[in-house]
């Protein structure tokens, strides 16, 4: 996934001035807004703030993705600041956050949102990569280096187009994960579908072949969903539903952990669920 498609240079903050976590966040937020990427701040923050205070969005490596899922974004928007002292975001692994991405992203692109997310983390979990990034002179030189880096990654249509929907290689999975999986995959090629420019033909060909594989009393649910509360496929992040923003059951959230062998609903809003 090229990373610059979603951040634009002038999104970019060399240096936070900031001491705390909070202060981070209202920046990068006001910077999205600034640069008339959001309409509006509120709920954006609203739901940030939220999420940490469920669980802390440091991923380790110096590396935190606070993010919101906005209606009425056409498209996901990411702001990056830099604090080169570190900052103390209760990361997983307790060493302090260099680099901070503040993502927002419309409902309907959850996936590709949990791509970006993998992306980051695949790019600047790289000790190199990482450092060039804490050592760029200005915003220029870290969006050039983002592109750089992003670049040399698979793009989602090839990734994609390589792994293979067959009923022969999904014989190995039990056949509830292997549908978890199938779905993940439709819900994604509907988002590329949604958003390409080119090359829809073949996306929608790949759609069709796709949803053929799929249970069709799973396939049905997902269409349901897809309908009146896409998306239909959502993570679970600190015992919380991503898609009604409920916590789960602590018994259900740990029974969705250990049965990875079955499909799961979220109880509140119904939309299939796993945990990330």
């Amino acid at each position: 996934m090229l990373l610059t498609s979603y951040v634009d240079m002038d999104c970019i903050v060399p240096e936070l001035k900031v001491k705390t976590k909070a202060d981070a966040l209202k920046e990068l937020t006001h910077i999205l807004f600034e640069k008339h990427k959001l309409k509006g701040m509120g709920p954006a923050l609203d739901q940030i703030m939220a999420r940490e205070t469920t669980e802390s969005t440091g991923i380790g490596h110096g590396l935190a993705v606070p993010h919101a899922r906005v209606s009425g974004l056409k498209n996901l928007i990411c702001a990056v600041g830099r604090v080169s002292d570190g900052l103390d975001f209760v990361a997983v692994d307790r060493k302090p956050v260099h680099l901070i991405f503040l993502i927002c992203y419309p409902p309907t692109q959850q996936t590709t949102y949990l791509n970006f997310i993998a992306t980051i983390a695949k790019l600047l979990r790289e000790k190199e990569h990482l450092e060039s990034m804490l050592k760029a002179d200005d915003d220029k030189t870290m969006y050039t280096l983002l592109e750089q880096l992003s670049e040399t990654m698979v793009e989602p249509e090839e990734m994609y187009a390589k792994l293979s929907d067959s009923a022969a290689e999904l014989n190995q999975v039990k056949d509830a994960h292997a549908d978890l999986i199938l779905l993940a995959r439709l819900q994604l090629c509907q988002e590329m579908y949604e958003t390409a420019r080119t090359g829809k033909k073949s996306i929608k060909e790949r759609i069709e072949n796709i949803r053929s594989l799929i249970d069709p009393r799973n396939l049905r649910h997902y269409d349901r969903l897809m309908k009146g509360r896409a998306p239909a496929l959502v993570p679970v992040e600190g015992d919380t539903c991503q898609g009604c923003f409920m916590k789960l059951p602590s018994q259900y959230a740990q029974r969705v952990r250990q049965e990875t062998d079955k499909i799961h609903t979220c109880n509140n809003c119904s939309r299939f669920i796993y945990i990330v």
